[in-house]
Parts: C-alpha cells; structure tokens; sequence
C-alpha cells in the first residue's frame, strides 16, 4: 500500500502523526506543522503500519492523507 499527503490540503492539524507516528512525523521545514510521510510504502507484512495509515487517513480533517493500492503521482 502506498501513503501520500496532498501538501494542498494538509492544513497542520497534526492528528496524523498523533495517530501514526510510525508513519507520519511533523515536517521540519514547515512552520505551519504539515506532515511528512516517513512510510510511504507499507509492505503486506505491516498490517499495523497500515491500520495506523489508515486510521490518521480517516482522522485528517482536511481529507489530505491517502492510503491507496497504487502509488499516487505527488
């Protein structure tokens, strides 16, 4: 599975890397706290990695995180 932030609509909330920092952390070179994916391939064998991707993908207002089958252009 594959995970992407739209940097359009990330808007910093921060719940993602509250929910999944194993897969997301806060971007250092933002002031505003939009995230960074440090996992953006979560392989078969991390389905805990996955249902944490999933759960902040759920969890983000902004609809920003994506966690899909196939890779996604940035």
């Amino acid at each position: 599975m594959h995970v992407r932030i739209d940097p359009a609509r990330c808007q910093g909330h921060g719940k993602c890397y509250l929910t999944a920092p194993a897969v997301f952390r806060p971007d250092d070179t933002d002031d505003w706290g939009r995230a960074e994916v440090l996992q953006p391939t979560i392989r078969d064998s991390r389905p805990d990695l996955l249902r944490q991707a999933t759960i902040a993908s759920t969890a983000c207002p902004e609809f920003a995180i994506h966690v899909t089958s196939e890779e996604l252009m940035p």
